[in-house]
């Protein structure tokens, strides 16, 4: 037990009630073993907490066109996406062998079949192009059973070029003023 003289039991019960309080939250409190009743300040900082919900996530954009100036491409599709609604593909740019690439960007490709050995090769593997695909372009999917027979052609969906192999795996692209993709067709290979 505690002594304290006569003179400085005020003192005391001014620090007590202090004490007392903090004691719940310190777990001790008190003086030291000196007779001389020096006081103990408690200092306690308020923590704030901010609160707020997780910031909203960014809306995505649909990408620029890597083709804008160019009415035409071709090439391979590497991929194909769907940002803020609408379908952007990857295109593997490929050469038509013997044709000037201005003159493939201006005036395209016809959609024939050929057969025997690829017209095209594919001279740089590390390049892609990003175009954006226009609500409502022409999808055509071409297949040549024989030379002597018909093309059989559907429309389908961009990503169902990305299955295809040699000789039906190229596509041709039409694109308007910025550089989106308003019909694409593949140019098949007729078994020989």
């Amino acid at each position: 037990m505690l002594v304290v003289p006569r003179k400085h039991r005020h003192r005391l019960s001014l620090l007590a009630a202090p004490c007392v309080v903090g004691a719940v939250a310190l777990t001790a409190c008190g003086a030291s073993g000196s007779q001389g009743g020096a006081a103990v300040t408690v200092t306690i900082t308020p923590t704030v907490t901010a609160t707020g919900g997780p910031a909203a996530p960014a809306t995505p954009t649909v990408p620029k066109s890597d083709d804008i100036g160019r009415a035409f491409d071709y090439g391979a599709v590497v991929s194909s996406t769907t940002v803020a609604g609408v379908t952007v593909i990857k295109l593997d740019r490929y050469t038509w062998k013997g044709l000037d690439d201005a003159k493939l960007a201006r005036q395209g490709l016809p959609v024939a079949p050929f057969k025997g050995k690829l017209p095209y090769e594919n001279l740089n593997t590390r390049l892609v192009y990003t175009l954006p695909v226009a609500a409502g372009a022409r999808i055509l999917y071409h297949h040549c059973v024989a030379a002597d027979q018909p093309l059989q052609t559907k429309s389908v969906a961009m990503k169902d070029f990305l299955p295809l192999v040699d000789p039906e795996k190229t596509v041709v692209v039409a694109l308007d003023a910025q550089g989106r993709v308003t019909a694409a067709e593949n140019i098949p290979g007729c078994p020989g």
